[in-house]
């Protein structure tokens, strides 16, 4: 329970600490947590989270009112097991399954994979390793939802965000060409893992498990006890392979079609 409970807290500062640095607004109110970016995609920068026991009707009122306001559409994010009550009411109001997410935990470094010949990987240092990771991830995302690709390029939009003390974002290279991403930042003593993305005419080749394997090594070298990620389950057996776990599962809902 230990582990899920930081896991939880990790991501909850993490959505904190993107927003801060792109401008955004984070706020916490008697166990609900809702957090804007300076783009209004609802994945994951534009979402509501509840920690403790609030009646479901007022989160999803308080979230309403919140984006509302922005003028912003969001993502509801329910724990499996636990949240039955406001995945409930979130589907009277209307709100459809957007996602099904996997939560996952490594806690030793990973191995990090032999690249192939032609394949470099290296940690985001300066502006120019910004650019590279944020077009991987922004071409990466593009089939999972339109508007990601804004998100992604709003978000990270100041170099700095990548280049923080608590963060080490990696791209891989297939013959000069940029092909892969993914990132850690850590938080409560957990390395985040995330913007795992690979070009798709990049895929099936392991570029997304070397990335993903220096990033995770990175967020321990930087003291992480322990790393998580969010996975799809496309993703799933990438982690599996380099050593992650499932702990716990999500299903996230949305407004609209």
């Amino acid at each position: 329970m230990e582990t899920i409970r930081l896991t939880q807290r990790c991501l909850v500062a993490v959505l904190k600490e993107t927003a801060r640095r792109c401008s955004g607004i984070a706020i916490e109110h008697r166990g609900l947590f809702l957090v804007a970016a300076n783009h209004p995609c609802p994945v994951l920068m534009n979402s509501a989270l509840r920690a403790g026991n609030m009646d479901p009707t007022q989160v999803l009122s308080q979230a309403a009112e919140f984006f509302g306001a922005l003028g912003n559409q969001f993502e509801l994010w329910t724990l499996d097991g636990v949240d039955e009550d406001l995945e409930k009411a979130a589907r009277a109001a209307g709100m459809r399954l957007a996602a099904e997410l996997i939560g996952m935990v490594i806690h030793r470094a990973p191995t990090v994979p032999a690249p192939a010949d032609g394949v470099e990987v290296y940690r985001v240092k300066d502006a120019q390793g910004v650019r590279e990771f944020v077009d991987v991830a922004a071409e990466g995302f593009q089939e999972e939802a339109p508007c990601l690709p804004g998100l992604i390029r709003a978000i990270f939009s100041d170099p700095r965000s990548l280049l923080a003390d608590d963060t080490a974002a990696y791209v891989s290279r297939d013959r000069g060409r940029p092909a892969s991403a993914a990132m850690s930042m850590v938080k409560e003593g957990v390395a985040w893992i995330g913007w795992v993305a690979t070009r798709p005419e990049a895929r099936g080749r392991g570029l997304g498990g070397l990335t993903t394997a220096s990033a995770t090594r990175a967020g321990f070298e930087l003291g992480a006890k322990f790393a998580s990620l969010e996975a799809t389950k496309m993703g799933v057996p990438v982690y599996t392979r380099l050593g992650f776990r499932e702990i716990l599962r999500y299903r996230n809902y949305c407004q609209g079609e």
